[in-house]
């Protein structure tokens, strides 16, 4: 074969090796107008008692003695415009200037929440009934087992909680005298 001829052969050949790697090139665009829904903004407010702080006179005091117990009932809602989710977030005696009978009579404390029971009949100290939240004793990480719900919509939504706070009968010499404001936090968040 001729060298002319061989050189020309070899020039097709990369040429078409050449043209074949450069592939093609595609780019594709579509456009719409797209309406976005409306934003709504809402509001998160847990009430306990109807109050941001409610205060629970006759769960404080020094009455208790080894053996018994008093109990009140408390009103959770929702007063905001989503729905809310809430937890105990603690249960602990506020007492200031707490002396030691104070510490002793905390540490022997046992509190029970329930839901789900008469209004009436919890504040007549009746015996507790329907669904257990709670029971322990007094402390920054008493919590529920799972999270309460409230509905904001179509109605505020609440729930009564009856809550005892109650003295072991064992519970030691050093409590008696003591005395006890429970303060009970509670932690909503948007469901």
């Amino acid at each position: 074969m001729p060298k002319p001829l061989k050189f020309a052969l070899v020039a097709a050949v990369l040429l078409l090796l050449g043209i074949s790697a450069q592939g093609t090139a595609a780019t594709w665009r579509a456009e719409s107008t797209v309406d976005p829904p409306s934003l709504r903004t809402g509001s998160l407010a847990l009430l306990a008692g109807g109050e941001t702080e409610h205060q629970f006179a006759n769960l404080s005091g020094s009455e208790l003695i080894p053996g018994a117990f008093t109990q009140a009932s408390l009103v959770i809602s929702n007063a905001g415009t989503v729905d809310l989710s809430y937890q105990l977030d603690g249960a602990v005696n506020a007492t200031t200037s707490p002396t030691a009978a104070d510490r002793a009579l905390s540490s022997a404390l046992q509190l029970s929440i329930y839901t789900g029971m008469d209004q009436k009949a919890c504040d007549d100290d009746q015996p507790l009934s329907g669904e257990q939240l709670y029971t322990g004793s007094l402390g920054a990480s008493a919590s529920f087992a799972a999270p309460r719900v409230l509905r904001a919509e179509p109605a505020m939504a609440t729930e009564t909680l009856c809550v005892r706070v109650s003295v072991p009968s064992g519970a030691p010499e050093a409590a008696s005298g003591g005395k006890m404001a429970l303060e009970l936090g509670f932690a909503g968040q948007q469901r």
